[in-house]
């Protein structure tokens, strides 16, 4: 069942004998990192719970109303809450339009699906207001969170959940996952370290085009030292033309690479990220001292904060050159 969401097979079992039992628990919790298929299980596991049949595959009105593929989700009893476009969390105005539909019963099937993405980014005060709706579950609901971590959560919404955790997916089924997107070879491989076994992720980078920011970054580090830092900086696209999204997603890379570079430096290669880069990398680090490449990662993910947060992305991007030119210098 569900062979469509690859891993989780823990997960599954918990699901199938859930939809088999005739006393339930009203409300799941699914956490782990973004991209291990959290909230594709999640969809999965709902059609299937409002499946006439309880398979999800078959053609019944319900099945029909629910396409996965096309994120149609036209079913009258399922409800999806998610952070609104302009906003950076769930607001309390939402929860309680959702309380607000607690007064209706299920319209075509036994059951009513309410599915929380995000839910560990949900304010304070729609929090407490969700709490209410925990305590005293409407009839044939059965609510869903996801959350990345449960360390935002309140202590009272952990003790009216069964939680499941999603753990990083085997590397086999990743490579199957990534092959079906016509991702193979190495680069799935590569892929599969760097992401942390989560195919969302890999798919992002992917898509982002991370080879070529990967070609980028490396070029800097290999013409360190600068004899001109300013001069050699006038110019780079990277530091004139990138965009905030670009900006950080190239930094991010440069932390992953001068990561390898201390790993070849302390002689543990087996786990490289870009372990088809090992001879580059180890040739590299040999000109680094273990000490300036500590200080560079430092400069790196102070680089990091600063462009995830409101710093210009010019002056994030020259300091951060600067600073790694002067750990490696040191």
């Amino acid at each position: 069942m569900w062979d469509k969401v690859y891993g989780h097979q823990e997960e599954k079992v918990f699901l199938k004998k859930f939809i088999e039992a005739k006393e339930r628990p009203h409300a799941l919790l699914f956490t782990g990192p973004s991209g291990l298929g959290k909230k594709k299980l999640a969809l999965e596991f709902a059609k299937t719970l409002l499946c006439f049949n309880a398979n999800g595959e078959d053609d019944c009105a319900s099945c029909r109303s629910i396409n996965l593929l096309d994120e149609s989700y036209a079913h009258p009893d399922l409800i999806i809450v998610g952070i609104e476009p302009d906003y950076t969390s769930i607001r309390i105005e939402q929860i309680k339009e959702l309380i607000g539909k607690a007064a209706f019963a299920p319209v075509l099937s036994a059951n009513k699906i309410c599915l929380v993405e995000d839910a560990d980014k949900m304010t304070d005060a729609a929090m407490n207001s969700f709490l209410k709706l925990l305590e005293e579950p409407p009839a044939g609901w059965v609510i869903i969170l996801l959350a990345e971590s449960e360390d935002k959560l309140l202590s009272t919404i952990l003790s009216r959940v069964v939680r499941l955790r999603f753990k990083d997916i085997p590397e086999e089924d990743f490579l199957k996952a990534l092959a079906e997107k016509e991702i193979t070879g190495e680069k799935a491989r590569v892929l599969y370290r760097m992401s942390e076994g989560s195919i969302g992720s890999a798919l992002a980078l992917e898509k982002e085009n991370i080879w070529e920011y990967r070609t980028t970054a490396f070029a800097f580090l290999e013409a360190l030292p600068l004899s001109a830092p300013i001069n050699y900086l006038n110019g780079r696209p990277w530091v004139e033309k990138f965009e905030r999204v670009e900006a950080i997603l190239f930094v991010k890379i440069l932390q992953i690479l001068v990561r390898d570079m201390i790993f070849c430096k302390l002689h543990n290669t087996e786990v490289l990220y870009n372990y088809d880069m090992e001879d580059d990398l180890k040739q590299l680090s040999e000109n680094w001292s273990l000490r300036g490449l500590k200080t560079a990662l430092a400069a790196i993910e102070e680089a990091y904060g600063a462009l995830t947060g409101n710093s210009g992305i010019r002056l994030s991007m020259e300091a951060v050159a600067l600073k790694i030119d002067k750990a490696y210098k040191e």
